[in-house]
């Protein structure tokens, strides 16, 4: 069924792309697609709950549930249960309180990246609540997105174009995410979706994350922006590792912004990239994939 649905998708994928030359997004079926055949595998599933345990396993904020490989077949996963509530019953709880809840959703997302290069891919309010003590409760680990330590270094690099208004490092960092033939007016309008994404971290304040836009939803109209942009300039291939990573990026901002959060996130981020060390981060990353069976 899965691959009736990916099939499907491919031929509709071809379809958009013959009608919006702004974004040609073969590379991003591919990437749906290998996320989408690994959440099939639940023996795979469980040893990434195990690898979520050990990465997270200094975080006081963040609690991930135990696999119970004795009850477990691959057509079946089974977990401890941990006690919590959904995010959103807490959108009228103290400032305070929402403010601790987002901060520890935004570690429990970003210190396995900016560590060991791993994100969790699907950010839907179904797969975290919210437990005693507003510890975040990490739950459905099928969809992870293992990245070269290369792609973090990228992230941080773009992170500092912006910041000194360094377009050769912008470039490299474009570059080592997986874009290619970029011009001038491609950067340039890339740097706006950019800013727009980091624009929370550049600033050294506490602030909300952003606000809805007047459809409702988070990025939409910047989105829309660009997609105008690209197409007036000739498209651009969207790299198939940027996938999951912008939709982490969007799917934590709309939840932050429903908490009405209010945190210095240019110091949450440092704190996380300080010292960043590319190779040390690779061999943290093979050692914590080692440990699980989970060696690409």
């Amino acid at each position: 069924v899965v691959e009736a649905d990916l099939g499907q998708l491919k031929f509709l994928m071809g379809i958009y792309e013959n009608f919006d030359k702004a974004v040609r997004v073969s590379a991003a079926h591919s990437e749906i697609a290998a996320r989408l055949r690994e959440e099939l595998d639940y023996l795979r599933e469980g040893r990434a709950m195990d690898l979520y345990r050990a990465m997270l396993a200094a975080e006081p904020g963040v609690r991930v549930p135990e696999w119970r490989t004795e009850l477990s077949t691959d057509k079946l996963l089974t977990m401890t249960w941990l006690d919590g509530a959904p995010m959103l019953d807490f959108k009228n709880a103290s400032q305070k309180q929402r403010d601790t809840i987002a901060m520890n959703l935004f570690r429990a997302w970003y210190v396995p990246f900016y560590e060991y290069g791993i994100i969790h891919g699907d950010p839907h309010p179904g797969n975290y609540t919210v437990g005693k003590g507003d510890v975040i409760n990490l739950l459905d680990f099928g969809c992870i997105r293992i990245f070269d330590a290369s792609f973090v270094r990228g992230v941080i690099d773009l992170y500092r174009a912006l910041e000194r208004g360094d377009n050769a490092l912008a470039v490299s960092a474009y570059e080592t995410w997986g874009f290619r033939k970029l011009t001038k007016a491609h950067i340039e309008t890339l740097n706006i979706w950019a800013r727009f994404l980091y624009g929370p971290l550049l600033e050294d304040r506490a602030r909300p994350i952003g606000e809805l836009d007047g459809t409702g939803f988070y990025g939409r109209e910047t989105a829309q922006r660009v997609h105008r942009r690209l197409r007036e300039i000739g498209g651009v291939e969207l790299p198939q590792a940027f996938v999951f990573m912008d939709r982490a990026a969007l799917g934590l901002g709309s939840v932050f912004i429903h908490l009405r959060a209010s945190l210095n996130w240019h110091r949450l981020f440092h704190e996380l990239v300080q010292g960043f060390d590319e190779a040390a981060l690779r061999r943290r990353q093979a050692a914590a994939l080692a440990a699980q069976g989970l060696l690409r």
